[in-house]
């Protein structure tokens, strides 16, 4: 067909129109993908830790030595995320496409973004709001925070994997801000050999590596007073214990529309909610590196 075909006698040349919205792809949580789950039916959950130490050869028949565990506690607040979306009962009717779907998913992404962002990035003590959680980077504490001042180097990463590695708990995993990426792909040991393994995880879908660790990204590793879905800031990459990453999941995400509409306004509305609560294990179950400007 050609260009012509498409006019009609008065000159305008129709267009075509889809049912599809143009949506961004529902972003994932790495802090949730790759942390430790904990059910919660309270508000609040104690995880419980025992540190004790020693072992001890016996002679047969001789007396067994008693250990005195040390007993102790993280403690899990569950907090609530919840927004509403209203559309009018008219433009529902009128629509090409739902847009309660698109405010979902628009509302899931922002969630695991901002979720991210608090669980990693914020700095300072929790105050449920504006800080939900105390953050990896709040827990570690400035010793065990290195600032780059300038591009992420091998010597960066090499130094915060090696210290993860000499800890007994094992089972680290690497969550890094996309903005690391190209960095990671370029970074070569002694011998010339690359260190990433970053590019076959769009082909076969197999796991991000980093010295034979899986690596995950979220947009949410950002440094930042409060948190946001959409941060600001110094980009982290976050070197950790995945067993002391612990994710409090109360509900949710899960989501409700109004069954009648408003009396005032004609509209229906949806809810978006989840309850989440997150803790670091200890302050040596981290490391962080936080990409900082040059001198």
């Amino acid at each position: 067909m050609s260009f012509t075909d498409l006019t009609i006698a008065n000159g305008w040349i129709p267009v075509q129109f889809g049912t599809d919205p143009l949506l961004r792809d529902v972003q994932k949580s790495a802090v949730e993908a790759v942390g430790r789950k904990v059910k919660m039916v309270t508000a609040q959950a104690k995880v419980p830790r025992f540190v004790a130490s020693g072992i001890d050869v016996v002679a047969e028949g001789g007396t067994i030595p008693l250990k005195d565990a040390t007993p102790d506690s993280v403690i899990l607040d569950a907090l609530k995320f919840a927004d509403r979306f209203a559309e009018s009962t008219e433009d529902a009717e009128d629509a090409v496409y739902d847009a309660f779907v698109a405010y979902r998913n628009e509302w899931l992404s922002n969630f695991a973004i901002a979720f991210d962002n608090a669980c990693l990035g914020t700095a300072g003590a929790a105050n449920g709001t504006t800080r939900p959680f105390t953050s990896v980077y709040q827990s570690v504490g400035s010793g065990n925070i290195q600032a780059t001042a300038g591009a992420l180097t091998f010597e960066h990463l090499r130094d915060a994997v090696g210290e993860m590695e000499t800890n007994r708990k094992g089972g680290l995993v690497i969550i890094a801000h996309p903005s690391f990426a190209m960095s990671l792909r370029d970074l070569k040991d002694a011998a010339g050999d690359r260190v990433a393994a970053l590019g076959e995880s769009g082909l076969n879908g197999s796991v991000p590596t980093v010295f034979g660790h899986s690596v995950a990204f979220s947009y949410g590793a950002v440094h930042t007073t409060t948190f946001s879905d959409s941060p600001s800031g110094n980009p982290l990459l976050v070197v950790a214990n995945k067993s002391d990453l612990i994710v409090g999941v109360r509900s949710g995400p899960e989501s409700q529309v109004s069954k009648d509409e408003q009396w005032s306004t004609d509209n229906l509305e949806l809810k978006m909610r989840a309850r989440r609560a997150f803790a670091l294990a200890s302050a040596d179950s981290a490391r962080v590196v936080e990409l900082t400007a040059g001198a």
